[in-house]
């Protein structure tokens, strides 16, 4: 039964983070929060995974599309963002070590989800008011790359919601481009994320219980997201990104309140 809930799950949010370039796992991640049943280590792999085939899916399935942004500028935001996300497992893990308690983690991880969400969610509402930088330099694509990497992977969320938005913002994509900047982002960070735990000790102190049946979900959810992205139009690509944006922030506050509340028990 638990591996059902868990598939179910990592079906749906892959499904949707396909459709709006959120990844999946920034919901993933505040749900397996929430139902306590694995430490931030193992809910951050369990996340990361599930994203990454996803990811993987989604983007062998729109590679060869026209595309607005140059082959280049794609490949320089996908290769920083890796190594933005061997630096934030790092930091993930010194965290890690330094916390008193796992509620602690919990609580950091969804308190700074909770900030971005909310800043992203009200850029998206009033986004038409905001004129976009239209950046073009090479530079600023490795810079992005990296801070959405760092985030990423230091979250465990695969980093959707905001790199759709940073992405618009600075450089004026349209959002289906920016969804699909974004899933090469997501590849590219867990990719790196990944291979960082495996050179660092591997997966021994995971539980990765749940990951074979939440990987078949992620490849499922990633082919049926794509199917269905390009047959909706772009704004009820907005609409799609901002209901799951407001699942995410309520999950945040339940969780911030949960485990503060074990912290004073």
């Amino acid at each position: 039964m638990i591996a059902l809930l868990y598939f179910f799950i990592a079906l749906i949010c892959t499904f949707a983070g396909a459709i709006t370039g959120m990844g999946g796992g920034v919901v993933i991640k505040p749900v397996l929060d929430l139902l306590g049943h694995f430490d931030s280590a193992s809910i951050g792999a369990l996340s990361s995974i599930t994203v990454l085939a996803m990811s993987l899916t989604t983007f062998a399935r729109q590679v060869g599309k026209k595309r607005s942004t140059s082959i280049v500028k794609l490949i320089a935001l996908g290769v920083s963002s890796a190594g933005g996300g061997v630096l934030g497992q790092y930091l993930f893990e010194i965290m890690t070590k330094g916390a008193t308690s796992p509620q602690i983690i919990k609580i950091i991880q969804n308190s700074i989800l909770l900030f971005l969400i909310v800043g992203i969610f009200f850029y998206m509402l009033f986004r038409e008011k905001i004129k976009p930088l239209h950046l073009q330099n090479l530079i600023f694509y490795i810079l992005v790359g990296l801070i959405l990497g760092i985030i990423s992977s230091f979250l465990g969320i695969g980093g959707g919601p905001l790199n759709v938005a940073i992405l618009m913002l600075l450089f004026a994509m349209e959002i289906k481009e920016a969804t699909f900047a974004s899933i090469v982002t997501i590849m590219f960070a867990q990719i790196a994320k990944v291979v960082t735990i495996l050179l660092s000790g591997g997966f021994g102190g995971y539980d990765l219980s749940m990951l074979p049946y939440m990987c078949v979900a992620g490849v499922l959810g990633g082919l049926i997201g794509s199917f269905v992205g390009k047959k909706i139009s772009g704004k009820i690509t907005v609409v799609a990104f901002n209901i799951m944006q407001i699942a995410v922030m309520i999950i945040c506050i339940v969780n911030i309140v949960t485990n503060s509340v074990a912290i004073g028990n």
